[in-house]
């Protein structure tokens, strides 16, 4: 079955967007990873309350897309961390940037792939109990993000924004020097990012998950349509079928790849080494755990 955003995003842990890592050393990513069939299961037990025969086979299969994941994708996410290396020692461009990107969010969608190929037998079992468990989830941490993006003021939201981001770039490449934090504040002073469009967009996702799911409860023994569902469902994920919001995801998305160019041009050149050596750390993680 399609997977909630927060499962979705355990799953994929190990993927390296710029800028996005959240661990703070290369000893946590070694932790972490080993702890991801376990917190895939909570995920997925919080959002959907499983039964007892549901859990021991989600079990099962999460522990094999664990080593699928393991032994498949962990050396393509440290061959992506070798090219983002040789990059950071010099100036970096914006096309750069999103190229490298693009090539993440390949790796992301080929684990989603296959997260749904293991785990689409449970997308029939779902009873219409679990399925309003998974709507009042869905409500729950709505009032969540609400309360962090859309009750804040505008400059509340920018100042959120700015220190995430900030943290996220101090991971990398040590304390950072005005010229970069003032390209940093640039960005989030100038983003398009518009709480209300990407709630929507939420919501819209949302609600299509659950259609989905839905659906295949009226006719889950049709192996085919319950699989063409699933994937209709991530190709409209990964792609709004509003072109408005498209439009907007791409800008998004660029402006990012700019702001990212602009922050790390203005660093010095020990700390784009400094950056270069955090990434080797985790490359090198990742090598020892494919190998285990």
């Amino acid at each position: 079955m399609s997977l909630p955003v927060g499962l979705h995003r355990t799953l994929c842990l190990a993927i390296l967007v710029l800028g996005g890592l959240l661990l703070q050393g290369c000893s946590a990513v070694k932790l972490a990873y080993n702890q991801v069939p376990q917190l895939a299961y909570w995920q997925l037990n919080r959002y959907l309350d499983l039964s007892d025969a549901q859990t021991d086979r989600v079990r099962s299969e999460l522990g094999l897309l664990h080593q699928w994941h393991r032994s498949t994708m962990l050396p393509q996410h440290a061959r992506l961390l070798q090219q983002v290396q040789q990059h950071l020692p010099g100036t970096v461009t914006p096309e750069q940037a999103c190229r490298i990107y693009d090539d993440a969010r390949i790796q992301l969608d080929a684990v989603w792939a296959q997260a749904e190929q293991q785990l689409l037998w449970l997308a029939p079992q779902l009873s219409p109990a679990q399925i309003r468990t998974l709507e009042m989830q869905q409500a729950q941490s709505n009032v969540d993000w609400k309360k962090q993006w859309l009750d804040a003021s505008p400059e509340q939201m920018r100042e959120q924004r700015y220190k995430q981001l900030l943290s996220r770039a101090e991971t990398f490449y040590g304390t950072l020097d005005e010229p970069a934090r003032e390209a940093l504040r640039s960005y989030v002073a100038r983003s398009s990012f518009d709480p209300q469009r990407s709630y929507a967009e939420r919501l819209r996702r949302q609600k299509d998950l659950v259609e989905v799911l839905q659906g295949i409860a009226q006719n889950g023994s049709d192996h085919q349509r319950t699989l063409g569902l699933l994937r209709g469902y991530r190709t409209r994920y990964n792609a709004s079928p509003d072109p408005t919001y498209q439009r907007y995801a791409q800008r998004l998305v660029e402006e990012g790849c700019e702001a990212f160019a602009r922050m790390h041009n203005a660093m010095a050149p020990a700390q784009r080494l400094q950056a270069v050596q955090s990434l080797k750390g985790y490359e090198r993680d990742f090598w020892v755990l494919a190998a285990q």
